[in-house]
């Protein structure tokens, strides 16, 4: 967990000294750290790391989300026994914008995602597609984005979250695609409501598909800090035999920087 939050702050560190360098260039970081004690105790950590940048007609945008777990067990007798990790996620996302006008722009995107808990030990893809500006102003701002991809996956039909132990993992590939809706309220000058809708689906099995929600708002208490809440809920419809849930729920609160 030390790691992964060395990792977060060095990452906004460099981008922050690259937003210093580049007029353009923004870059937005959020930290969430939570530690439960009690009859249960337990250390949550997660991260956001976002950058924009955009020369001419055209834009680089990145986004990286991680989400760490752990609690601690004890025996009958109140004793510590082991540290037992429940959450381990990471997804990452990389956009390639070209706009033609105000509207429309041509894109192409890479992403990646790894959960240790889930049905998917990785997964990859990447296609073109292009984004849609339906409504910009000072107060709204709201995109879709649609892709053709490539994708595949390193897939495990059955996984046993207490021994770690996987079975029968093979690596699936195939053609689908991915929908998105992007909006942003600016509600007030310093607080902002945000919707992101997701789904994604092989074509030729429409079984497999995957969906994500994430609502948040923010509120400025400083010209770089904020403070926000955010609700995300990540669907999969095939899931391993082992895995508990076909849906995981996160609500966290955290400390964002915007650079």
């Amino acid at each position: 967990m030390k790691k992964i939050i060395s990792l977060l702050f060095v990452a906004g560190l460099l981008s922050s000294l690259f937003a210093a360098e580049e007029e353009n260039f923004s870059a937005h970081a959020e930290l969430s750290y939570a530690n439960t004690a009690g009859n249960t105790e337990s250390q949550d950590v997660a991260g956001n790391l976002k950058f924009k940048y955009p020369f001419y007609q055209n834009a680089i945008r990145f986004e990286g989300n991680i989400l760490y777990s752990d609690n601690d067990t004890f025996d009958e007798n109140g004793s510590y026994t082991d540290t037992v990790r429940t959450k381990n996620r990471w997804d990452a996302e990389l956009n390639y914008d070209y706009n033609f006008n105000e509207v429309i722009a041509f894109n192409y995107i890479a992403g990646a995602k790894g959960d240790e808990f889930s049905t998917f030990v990785y997964q990859a893809y990447t296609g073109p597609g292009a984004v849609v500006t339906a409504l910009k102003n000072d107060n709204h701002d709201w995109k879709f984005q649609g892709n053709v991809l490539y994708m595949w996956d390193e897939h495990r039909e059955s996984f046993n979250a207490d021994t770690n132990v996987t079975t029968n993992q093979y690596t699936h590939d195939y053609a689908g695609y991915q929908i998105s809706m992007d909006y942003v309220f600016q509600f007030t000058a310093n607080s902002k409501f945000i919707q992101y809708l997701m789904y994604r689906s092989e074509f030729e099995d429409t079984t497999n598909y995957f969906g994500k929600s994430k609502t948040a708002v923010e509120s400025k208490i400083s010209d770089i800090f904020s403070m926000g809440v955010s609700y995300t809920v990540d669907y999969t419809n095939n899931k391993a035999d082992d895995v508990r849930s076909y849906t995981d729920n996160v609500f966290l609160a955290s400390l964002i920087a915007d650079f």
